[in-house]
């Protein structure tokens, strides 16, 4: 028996190590790490947006400015830097679920489990964000609320803290009157003191660089059009792999609370709740694993568990490039180091950047850098915008007068369109087109970059001539081969200038 729980626990850590060793994917991390490195620089939370040449001077407040604070230092140690700072506050995280376990009387292998499930629940938010310390701060309120414990004091300096690290403080808050209200309605005794740590807690959260302000934040989240569309706001959704694990918990949950309702009624309805909520926004999938994970461990069989989380986590966890500190699955690193490489043509340029981008751009191009826009809720309407001017191109030319855009940073997208080419004798060929070249004009527009995530456009008129000449890439260009093999068989392309560009590319990309 000895040896059976000891190797179930053994893969249950297994499964809870896997989770803490992922990648960091947010491409938000580096705006974070601007905004840290202005704060450090400037002795103060900002109170305007300043990374940006669209947006420069709008009020900004930001809400996480303590976590930027804190991760800036490991921002200076690479990408293994932002890696340790991830793990850490995975571990934090967990600290808090584990106690919960341990005043349960969790047996060790019910919290080896819990720590799997626990890893599976919050796999979709198992990053490098703010949200985790949230995750951790409602972890230790709700031990504390379900071991009777509660004072003023401790409120106020949890909150204090909180409100100005993530604002996941509006869900601790609101967590005081559902528990009151839980533990009425189940005729259980309130903890001693719940409703003088509440008031200690709304204090502790007016002590902000914004005050009152920071609740508008929420307002405009929540009227914000564009939420929607956002994958961190959004629903649960099978589309994602990283859900796959998290919606089993979130069944598995339902099916513990409903057969403890009776032992443990307010930790049952918490656990229902917020998984009703985590499915309706992935947002709220941060809480959800405090409350379930203590009652899906002591509920499920440890073997079964274990097997069905191996399964998912396979399937799940295939597109990670292990080994990286940092993935950049959603960051045009290569393209945006040719751009800091480059600055002394590039820098004086009004460089359009992908919404995602902005944020690694502001960090690699420095405090006096400008951006067009990166991840903030300060740039939500740019989406709209980018995806009205996608859509032709005299919408297209009208976005880049209108904010008067001297060059492109575009995603390398693999739409084509359908020409036909008439040759001197009269014959025709179709051949599929890159979608650039009819939005984007040779004309104007040179392509000085690429790569299989981003394309770099500058306006020939905008940028110097000989830099120009000397980084275009004329024939070589993506999605367009077919045309370019067209050329060089008809000798249209000189043989030697392609292989130029070829040789060149390799050279840029092998650094």
């Amino acid at each position: 028996m000895y040896k059976e729980g000891s190797a179930l626990r053994a893969w249950a850590y297994a499964l809870a190590l896997i989770v803490l060793c992922l990648p960091v994917l947010s491409p938000d991390v580096w705006w974070h790490l601007s905004a840290g490195r202005w704060i450090w620089a400037n002795g103060q939370a900002p109170v305007a947006e300043a990374f940006s040449f669209t947006r420069e001077g709008a009020p900004w407040i930001d809400f996480e400015w303590g976590f930027q604070l804190i991760l800036y230092p490991f921002g200076l140690l690479g990408d293994a830097g932002l890696w340790a700072a991830k793990a850490l506050l995975l571990v934090l995280a967990f600290l808090p679920v584990d106690g919960l376990l341990r005043d349960r009387k969790a047996s060790p292998l019910e919290r080896a489990v819990g720590a799997a499930v626990w890893a599976a629940a919050i796999l979709p938010k198992a990053d490098l964000r703010a949200d985790l310390i949230s995750a951790g701060l409602f972890a230790w309120q709700l031990r504390r609320l379900a071991s009777g414990k509660a004072s003023f004091l401790a409120g106020f300096a949890a909150f204090a803290l909180w409100a100005n690290l993530h604002a996941g403080f509006a869900l601790g808050l609101a967590l005081y009157p559902a528990w009151a209200l839980a533990q009425r309605l189940f005729r259980r005794d309130r903890p001693a003191g719940l409703g003088a740590e509440a008031c200690g807690a709304a204090l502790g959260v007016l002590l902000n660089p914004y005050g009152l302000s920071l609740f508008s934040v929420f307002a405009t989240h929540l009227l914000d059009p564009v939420r929607a569309g956002v994958a961190e706001w959004g629903p649960f959704s099978l589309r994602y792999r990283f859900h796959w694990p998290f919606g089993v918990t979130v069944v598995a949950g339902a099916w513990a609370a409903w057969r403890a309702r009776r032992a443990d009624p307010v930790l049952a309805c918490a656990a229902a709740a917020l998984g009703a909520a985590s499915l309706y926004s992935s947002r709220f999938s941060v809480y959800y694993p405090a409350a379930a994970v203590p009652l899906i461990a002591a509920a499920v069989p440890p073997a079964a568990a274990l097997a069905v989380l191996s399964v998912l986590f396979a399937a799940s966890l295939r597109v990670v490039e292990w080994g990286r500190p940092y993935q950049d699955l959603f960051v045009a690193r290569r393209a945006v180091d040719f751009v800091a490489a480059e600055r002394g043509a590039l820098g004086g340029l009004r460089l359009f950047n992908m919404y995602e981008w902005g944020g690694y751009l502001g960090w690699r191009l420095g405090p006096e850098g400008k951006v067009f826009g990166d991840g903030r809720y300060l740039f939500h309407g740019q989406l709209g915008e980018l995806q009205d001017a996608l859509t032709g191109s005299g919408r297209m030319a009208e976005f880049v007068e209108r904010r008067g855009l001297e060059a492109l940073l575009v995603r390398n997208f693999p739409d084509r369109f359908a020409g036909v080419r008439l040759y001197p004798d009269g014959t025709r060929r179709e051949m599929r087109r890159p979608w650039y070249l009819t939005l984007l004009p040779r004309e104007r527009w040179a392509l000085v970059w690429w790569d299989r995530q981003a394309l770099l456009f500058v306006d020939r008129a905008k940028a110097p001539a000989a830099w120009v000449a000397a980084n275009e890439y004329r024939w070589l260009r993506p999605g367009d081969e077919e045309a370019l093999a067209d050329a060089l068989a008809r000798g249209e392309a000189p043989a030697a200038a392609v292989e130029a560009e070829r040789a060149r590319r390799a050279s840029a990309h092998a650094r």
